[in-house]
């Protein structure tokens, strides 16, 4: 039973970390739509500026952790 557990934690860990992964594109990709609606409708296009910033940043750190498919032939 000991055996299982660390196997059992470890795919906790990597579960938890895969929503992580999720979360922060989820919520760069709304930080981007958001900053980007203020850009264009705003009569201060900077304005959006920073939350398209924001965005970008999340999607970013989203992605970057996202493992690579394999492509064995």
């Amino acid at each position: 039973m000991d055996e299982e557990r660390p196997e059992t934690e470890a795919r906790a860990a990597a579960a938890a970390a895969e929503k992580k992964r999720n979360d922060n594109v989820g919520i760069g990709v709304v930080f981007s739509l958001l900053g980007l609606t203020l850009f264009l409708t705003l009569d201060t296009p900077w304005a959006g500026l920073p939350m398209l910033v924001v965005g970008v940043v999340c999607v970013y750190l989203g992605m970057r952790g996202r493992p690579r498919r394999r492509t064995d032939d």
